[in-house]
């Protein structure tokens, strides 16, 4: 658990780390996107501004695509670009360059655009409350008796709500394309999560065109999130068509407003629960879970986020009788896509919620309700997979203790007897399985390659790129340190898909638990197949075997077996786990929560880097009470939120005291750390409000306008 600083820490503080906009290429034009501005529509006319030269302009539209105008998606149903009809605002329909950047912007946003408008839904609740907007897509976790409740058993039913959420990374999204018609090769210079997905777009959307499209990340990538895994690609096969067509290199950089409003979101969720449990053992016998998410125009990415939401639905409980259901609804806004979590914090905002709906009702202490259902060594998940350890009771417990919970509980309770201002504190509790789901990783495949040069140094290939995460440092480390080989001699390939192998993208937790085991492991099989004790030593004496390459593929465990149709068996094989505390101050006359404290403990079993997985787990808890507290997406009559002057992130003033604490560190394997963090705070937040107010409130984010209207609901009795 050591804390090696990260490899580019000194080149970002002075400032020679390249980001996107940082790379210049000889005779390079800029591109912006010129996008749908109507919900729902079809294009009558583009009216370009006067007083402009057109053919100073590179255009390209979907009549200019020489291959196919679909995005590679696990679902393909989105164009590059629209051809007649739009689907939503933000739609792109061409694709514009130009060399000065300035007049470029200006010439789009005078540009107009005449449309035959067409019904739309842009509204969440409006969307997902309507049978008639689902896909059909349906995903089902029959883990039913067949048995029916018993009449003394006491029914709880809620709808709970879960709005979008901005990824708000600090680099927007960036694309830069270089045609070399010589060689056929389009080089794509990307800011983005998943280099070989960039690539079977570009190659896509080219066709024949063009013979290779070789993707490099640029050496900073300024956070992602998961917003730059899908949407990437549609930007790169775009910005690819402009380089062609001009002959030029092109680049596009997003403006932050542009970025804001087009590309994909976190899916606002409808999850509507009905419970059934037994008053006298206070077990949750029945639950039936209909878990909801809005797609938006198009499903792209989003049956994989569905899939996750409902692996993890039921929360951190064993219920003997359970059925979720999930499905995507469409609507006319930008499709929604990956965000840190991946479906995970929806469903826990639900459940972690409702768990503390039913305690009030039973008058049970919130803590002493989930001691009682929690999930516990010999317990099934809803798809019959075993749990095979106690370390989520062991992360509650932990978390208790810390926080003090059990006498706050009680001090809060007087202090609120006699005070206008309220103090709560509120528990949730969290998992999330490493990796890709059921059969994913056996399906990737994932490979690495190292190559050890004549001077000792070992160059590790990997497609996993480091967005700020630490994630290059991170995995040279685990290499390294199984070997025992100096740090400054073990360094990560930039990664380009004409030299790196395809490990697979930086998503589902997956780059330590996947690739960084797999690398720990390939570093114990070279040392066994040269034989050395000293690697420097040993190639300093057998000169001529080096440079010299190795290679390995990832082997899914063999007790991974998951039936992919019915949703039964062992969807992932290592899980992480945790539980949260988190204190607030209600503010009476302005209806404001003050975030105050939060205790997190997690199990993310070795930890490889003390210091970045502290700052890793600080950054989501913050993204997660952001989420329960003061992010949203759309106001109504006003539409989307136009840049971070009105999407309320929270500033340093709002930032509570953070105690991370990880548990369990002693066992061999490093597991996912990159999305639980984000997974389970929101619900602290609403639980912290219930416990201060005795108001129950079902929508997040808990700002003060929602507040206030469920206050006077409650007065009128509605």
């Amino acid at each position: 658990m050591k804390s090696i600083r990260k490899i580019d820490a000194i080149p970002k503080l002075n400032g020679s780390w390249k980001f996107l906009d940082d790379y210049s290429y000889e005779e390079m034009i800029h591109g912006q996107l010129l996008y749908s501005t109507c919900h729902h529509g079809f294009i009558k006319k583009i009216a370009f501004p006067d007083g402009y030269n057109l053919s100073e302009f590179t255009m390209v539209s979907a009549k200019d695509i020489p291959g196919e105008n679909i995005v590679p998606e696990p679902e393909c149903d989105q164009p590059f670009m629209a051809e007649k009809e739009v689907f939503h605002f933000g739609q792109v329909i061409m694709g514009i360059a130009h060399p000065d950047r300035k007049l470029l912007r200006e010439f789009i946003s005078n540009t107009k655009i005449e449309y035959e408008e067409l019904s739309a839904i842009i509204d969440i609740k409006e969307c997902l409350e309507n049978q008639k907007n689902a896909f059909g897509r349906e995903l089902t976790i029959d883990h039913r008796t067949g048995k029916k409740p018993d009449p003394n058993w006491i029914h709880h039913h809620k709808i709970y709500y879960t709005p979008h959420q901005e990824q708000a990374y600090l680099e927007p999204q960036g694309m830069i394309a270089v045609w070399q018609p010589e060689d056929k090769i389009m080089f794509v210079r990307a800011t983005c999560q998943c280099p070989f997905f960039v690539k079977e777009g570009v190659e896509t959307i080219m066709s024949d065109t063009i013979k290779e499209a070789v993707i490099e990340t640029s050496e900073g990538i300024g956070g992602a999130f998961g917003g730059k895994e899908d949407f990437p690609s549609l930007l790169a096969g775009i910005t690819s068509l402009l380089s062609y067509k001009s002959g030029k290199p092109v680049k596009i950089v997003l403006e932050r407003e542009d970025d804001i409003q087009i590309t994909t979101k976190r899916h606002p969720a409808r999850i509507e629960i009905n419970s059934w449990t037994d008053p006298e053992t206070k077990k949750i016998m029945k639950i039936d879970i209909d878990y909801r998410l809005d797609a938006g125009a198009y499903q792209t990415l989003s049956p994989v986020v569905l899939a996750r939401g409902v692996l993890h639905a039921i929360s951190g409980y064993c219920i003997p009788d359970a059925f979720i259901r999930g499905r995507l609804f469409r609507s006319n806004t930008p499709s929604n896509g990956a965000f840190r979590g991946f479906g995970a914090p929806q469903a826990f905002a639900a459940m972690e919620a409702h768990i503390d709906d039913i305690a009030a009702n039973l008058k049970v202490n919130p803590y002493e309700f989930r001691k009682i259902n929690i999930f516990k060594s010999g317990d099934e998940f809803p798809t019959t997979q075993p749990i095979l350890e106690d370390h989520l009771s062991d992360c509650l417990e932990c978390v208790i203790e810390k926080s003090n919970y059990l006498n706050k509980l009680k001090e809060f309770k007087e202090w609120n007897k006699t005070h206008k201002d309220k103090k709560g504190i509120g528990i949730s509790i969290g998992y999330h399985g490493g990796g890709y789901t059921g059969n994913g990783e056996k399906v990737l495949n994932s490979e690495v390659k190292v190559v050890i040069k004549k001077d000792a140094t070992v160059m590790i290939f990997v497609a996993n790129t480091d967005m700020g995460q630490g994630a290059h440092t991170t995995l040279a480390q685990m290499f390294f340190e199984a070997i025992d080989h100096p740090r400054e001699k073990c360094l990560v390939q930039l990664p380009n898909t004409s030299k790196t192998p395809n490990s697979g993208p930086t998503v589902a937790s997956r780059t330590i638990y996947i690739i960084g085991n797999l690398l720990r492991k390939f570093a114990f099989k070279i040392k066994d197949e040269l034989g050395f004790e000293n690697l420097e030593d040993y190639v300093a004496s057998n000169q001529n075997e080096f440079p010299r390459e190795f290679r390995m593929n990832f082997v899914q465990d063999p007790s991974v077996v998951f039936d992919d149709e019915n949703y039964v068996g062992v969807a992932y094989k290592d899980y992480s786990w945790a539980a949260c505390v988190t204190e607030i101050y209600y503010h009476a006359d302005t209806y404001q929560i003050e975030l105050t404290k939060n205790w997190s403990v997690m199990d993310i079993g070795k930890v490889v880097n003390q210091k970045i997985a502290t700052g890793q787990a600080e950054g989501g808890v913050l993204q997660g009470l952001a989420y329960g507290l003061c992010e949203f997406f759309y106001k109504p009559g006003y539409g989307r939120m136009h840049g971070f002057t009105d999407y309320a992130l929270p500033t340093t003033m709002d930032i509570p005291e953070i105690n991370i604490e990880f548990i369990h560190t002693d066992t061999p394997i490093a597991k996912g750390l990159g999305e639980i963090p984000m997974d389970f705070p929101a619900p602290s937040v609403r639980n912290a409000f219930h416990n201060a107010t005795g108001v129950f409130i079902d929508e997040i984010p808990l700002i003060p306008e929602r507040i206030l209207g469920s206050i006077k609901n409650l007065e009128l009795g509605i």
